[in-house]
């Protein structure tokens, strides 16, 4: 199975036109309207903010934390 996405603005009609689909074969179409976009990016936001290990550190703590990968992988990759 093959996805194609398209954006387009539905005509007056409701109608709407999409091109580059695959000649003769069966095709489902899904429509998504978008609304409330920007409440739903900023819920996203929001949880990832919660979430995240890094959201409650300052920035001195995420870069001790990176070093701390940064070293603890090349050890694993440069070991004997």
């Amino acid at each position: 199975m093959k996805t194609y996405h398209f954006n387009a603005v539905v005509e007056i009609d409701g109608s709407i036109r999409l091109f580059g689909l695959p000649p003769h074969k069966d095709v489902e179409v899904l429509v998504l309207e978008r609304t409330g976009l920007s409440e739903e990016m900023q819920d996203w936001l929001s949880d990832i903010r919660a979430r995240h290990p890094f959201a409650k550190m300052s920035k001195e703590e995420i870069l001790t934390a990176l070093r701390h990968t940064r070293e603890a992988l090349w050890a694993e990759r440069h070991a004997n």
